[in-house]
């Protein structure tokens, strides 16, 4: 049983995203802790990473300076910035949205956010996109992906990225200012 808070459970799946790989076996918390050593310079060793992440059945509370460290791993300023963050993130939303299902299969889109990109997309089945154009943006044309929808203002997540038949990790578009502009043809 998982006895983690919201916040420490929120961290560990970003751990685990950034990592892009999987955290099930004692070689991937052997390397996820390499990692993490090469990137912020701390250690957390492997037996801490797999009592977190319930691999082992003892899971005492964590301490506080190894939160701070995953936290520092996947690009924040400590645990506790970490959750006034998340306290701080909750809202309903109220801005527009263009829904993957209310689009028709080869109907277009231009989906743009700072600084200057923009991708041209064509929508080829509920939820799935093939870009066309990439611009200047890390997409490539041809590259097929998976998005439920696309909201003004907000980051754009993507899943599923498929490209010369390889998944590639998920990526983020307009991570700080969100979409810009979005263009339904």
């Amino acid at each position: 049983m998982n006895e983690n808070t919201p916040e420490i459970e929120f961290l560990l799946k970003s751990v685990a995203e950034k990592f892009g790989g999987s955290v099930a076996s004692t070689k991937d918390f052997e390397s996820l802790s390499s990692k993490i050593e090469e990137e912020t310079g701390q250690i957390v060793s492997t037996s801490t990473l797999k009592r977190l992440y319930g691999y082992m059945s003892l899971k005492p509370k964590p301490r506080i300076t190894t939160l701070d460290i995953l936290s520092n791993y996947v690009g924040r300023e400590g645990f506790r910035n970490l959750c006034v963050e998340l306290q701080d993130s909750s809202a309903f939303l109220s801005v527009e949205t263009v829904e993957s299902e209310s689009l028709k299969p080869g109907q277009e889109l231009i989906v743009s956010w700072l600084p200057d990109r923009e991708v041209h997309l064509r929508h080829i089945s509920v939820q799935e996109f093939e870009v066309l154009d990439s611009g200047t943006s890390k997409l490539r044309s041809g590259d097929k992906f998976s998005v439920k929808e696309f909201m003004k203002g907000q980051p754009l997540y993507i899943s599923g990225i498929i490209r010369d038949g390889k998944t590639l990790p998920e990526y983020v578009a307009g991570r700080k200012a969100g979409i810009k502009d979005i263009k339904v043809y």
